[in-house]
């Protein structure tokens, strides 16, 4: 088969999958492109491309309409299968428990040191029984976030299990095993091993090299890994086949096995090394192609790379084709694609040449998708590459591999290189932490499906016009940066006006951009409240809102710096994640309510804010500030000395002719005064005040406010009860429509000069 049909029909399969989960537009106006390529490559062996589009799409849907649980959810008594390694963060047990019908997640949130410790033994293959409730994955909450529910569905895993009671007694040691079940515990065990001969990082960043198991590293680690572009380092892919395999055949020929014989060993070992390194994406493409190319040269054949690439492509698509949505299946395939076929660029070159060449084309091909999924771009990433891909490939991978079999042979000797080891992996580790803190990011945004697809023909055309002049030209790049620069500016051309209510769960954290990004102002950051906790409890870290959900939304939309923190008064809930956001985004003001003595919190966010050079502003009644199209009226804190909640800061905006009126914890009592003071209060949409107590939101108020809309951010199950039902309705007997952060998850409205309309995650 010509490479060029074959890359085609993987192209034509992925596109007939992602247009049965995912119609839209962008996906016609692809179909109607690949149509128009294959018209011009028309032969015999074309329609075997337009084929494939409609038959995956097909068996697409047939594998979602299979793609079902088989478990009531009324069950409650469950035997099955430890799947994976139990994950013990503080007082949280999680793993993946195989029962006869299908894969559940087990969760259970341990009472005591004790109960700790006696599950801190339970280990992959036991065989458990247990009794609990099945609960359904969260649902999506985020417009700017990871799909939990959608991770786990297309990995057909529907139920998360939360034992009643789980201890040592649960579990026993299985007597019968498969030999996937042995190599797994194998696995576990050697990756204990090593855990418990170095330091966590060491330990975390080993494991992922030899085993792809990376639970373990540090956060900040990680961190700087991911946002430096150097998480494929991390992922045991097609290199670490090829070490893996060179070596095997080194031992198999030095003791006397003929080659072919030697080839045939291999690839009888790599299915047990896929299973060994943990089944992603990257290993199974891998591991696949190394079999197939290895039986080509038992049996003398030689088969052209695209062919094979695209060949194994189409057989992981039959085996699931929801694996199309995996960022290491993306990332895998096209990075070896754009390898294959850019050899002829490559040519004969010097090693660092070729280093270079090699990680700027896969830096750039990998841009959209990295922007796509991470919103920003590290510039560090091309020199980075350059620099830690040999020393990962040369240093840390041999090295880690070394110290294993140390472990596995000899455990004594161990303790004569842990102090250099461990000094190698910490200090690149932090190195990497380090070179994270000097701004080289590239923050664009999501973009839209249709820009993503012009980066790529621009990315395509600047590689056609090189391997074709058979030298790089600066003008082959002018499309691509062009349109980059058309992603940029697209904000700022904008004229609609949006006001985002972001689903920080107990709190309240409102984005308000205005039109053609004029300004933006974010009213509280949301905050994670800090409970006293035993040492046992203490996760590896803290979940933080504003860092999870918060950050990653501002840069989701595309927002590079904030013009006005307005902090509705000093609550955990609402100015909680100040300090973090004002280190980790700039912050032109931060404004807070006037008060005569502001509490501990407010006192250490106008500290930090002066060290960091932020203008600090106090607002009260009567201050107001816009523009040509938009209005802000501070209608709250008035003269008088109130509590936390009643000295919060109310704000009304006016945005094109829709007005809005945040009120962030007010009770009845401020309610009152507002109202004595504005005799026309008047909003189209209302914040709920203190997330629907039933402390506020009165009867008279709502008379008064004459709304369309109403938006309550509380916390889902929350253990206040927020919200009252009183207040729901109150809301519900005046005809608004209500909206709720716990139920809606993100709440984005977009304001036209015209219209509002409302948008939502769930």
């Amino acid at each position: 088969m010509n490479p060029r049909l074959a890359v085609l029909c993987a192209l034509s399969a992925i596109t007939g999958i992602w247009l049965s989960e995912k119609f839209s537009v962008t996906g016609t106006v692809f179909i109607a492109f690949l149509v128009i390529v294959i018209i011009f490559q028309l032969n015999s062996k074309a329609f075997l491309v337009l084929i494939m589009l409609p038959l995956f799409f097909f068996y697409s849907h047939w594998y979602e309409l299979n793609n079902k649980s088989l478990i009531p959810l009324q069950k409650t008594s469950f035997h099955g299968t430890v799947e994976t390694i139990p994950k013990i963060n503080g007082k949280m047990i999680n793993f993946q428990y195989k029962t006869f019908e299908e894969t559940i997640v087990v969760r259970y949130k341990m009472k005591s040191e004790a109960e700790k410790h006696a599950l801190e033994k339970i280990d992959i293959s036991m065989k458990c029984q247990l009794n609990g409730i099945l609960k359904k994955p969260e649902p999506h909450s985020h417009f700017y976030g990871m799909n939990y529910l959608e991770y786990l569905h297309n990995k057909k895993i529907y139920w998360v299990l939360e034992p009643f009671k789980f201890d040592e007694s649960s579990c026993i040691s299985s007597t019968r095993t498969t030999p996937s079940s042995y190599i797994k515990l194998w696995r576990s065990k050697r990756i204990k091993q090593i855990e418990n001969h170095f330091s966590a990082n060491t330990a975390g960043l080993m494991n992922a090299l030899i085993f792809g198991y990376r639970e373990k590293i540090e956060p900040q680690t990680l961190e700087a890994y991911q946002k430096l572009g150097l998480t494929h380092l991390l992922a045991v892919s097609g290199f670490n086949v090829g070490i893996v395999s060179y070596f095997l055949y080194l031992f198999f020929v030095r003791a006397g096995i003929i080659k072919e014989l030697s080839y045939v060993l291999i690839v009888i070992f790599l299915p047990l090394y896929i299973v060994i390194t943990g089944g992603e994406s990257s290993i199974v493409r891998a591991g696949i192609m190394g079999m197939l190319v290895l039986c080509f040269i038992v049996f003398q054949k030689k088969l052209n790379p695209a062919i094979l690439l695209s060949a194994v492509c189409i057989l992981m698509l039959i085996w699931n084709p929801l694996s199309i949505f995996d960022l290491g299946f993306q990332l895998s395939f096209l990075m070896t694609f754009v390898l294959i076929t850019s050899i002829s660029l490559l040519g004969s070159r010097s090693n660092l040449e070729l280093l270079i060449i090699t990680a700027s084309i896969c830096s750039l091909f990998s841009f959209p998708i990295i922007i796509y999924h991470f919103y920003e771009f590290s510039l560090w990433s091309v020199p980075l590459n350059i620099i830690y891909i040999p020393f990962v490939s040369l240093v840390l991978f041999p090295v880690s591999f070394l110290m294993f079999f140390c472990v596995l042979l000899f455990p004594k000797a161990v303790f004569l290189f842990k102090l250099p080891v461990q000094f190698l992996f910490e200090g690149s580790a932090s190195l990497l932490e380090f070179t994270q803190t000097f701004n080289g990011t590239l923050l664009l945004g999501r973009p839209a499906w249709w820009l993503l697809f012009l980066y790529f023909f621009a990315i395509l055309y600047w590689f056609f016009r090189w391997e074709n002049k058979r030298r790089f030209h600066p003008k082959y790049t002018l499309p691509f940066f062009v349109i980059m620069a058309m992603h940029s500016v697209m904000p700022f051309m904008n004229q609609k006006a949006s006001v985002s209510f972001i689903n920080v769960g107990q709190g309240d954290s409102i984005l308000i951009e205005l039109p053609n990004r004029e300004a933006v102002y974010l009213i509280d950051t949301g905050g994670s409240v800090a409970f006293e906790k035993e040492e046992w409890e203490k996760p590896d870290e803290e979940y933080d809102v504003t860092k999870k959900v918060v950050l990653p939304y501002l840069k989701g939309r595309g927002i590079r710096k904030i013009d006005g923190l307005i902090l509705t008064h000093g609550d955990m809930d609402h100015a909680g994640g100040a300090d973090y956001l004002m280190n980790h985004i700039p912050v032109k003001n931060v404004y807070l309510p006037k008060s005569i003595n502001h509490n501990q919190l407010e006192k250490e966010i106008i500290k930090s804010a002066k060290h960091l050079g932020i203008n600090i502003n106090l607002l009260s009644k009567g201050m107001q500030w816009g523009s040509e199209h938009t209005h802000f009226l501070i209608m709250h804190p008035g003269q008088k000395n109130s509590t936390s909640n009643n000295g919060s800061i109310v704000l009304w905006a006016k945005l094109y002719q829709t007005s809005f009126l945040f009120t962030g914890d007010i009770e009845k009592e401020t309610e009152t005064e507002i109202m004595n003071n504005y005799s026309r209060l008047e909003a189209d949409v209302l914040k709920v005040a203190h997330h629907g107590s039933k402390t506020s939101t009165t009867e008279k108020f709502l008379k008064e406010s004459a709304l369309e809309y109403a938006v309550i951010s509380s916390g889902k199950n929350n253990r206040y009860g927020h919200p009252d039902m009183d207040v729901i309705n109150r809301l519900k007997s005046k005809g608004i429509i209500i909206y709720r952060t716990d139920k809606n998850g993100d709440i984005r409205f977009v304001v036209s000069k015209r219209s509002i309309h409302a948008d939502t995650v769930q």
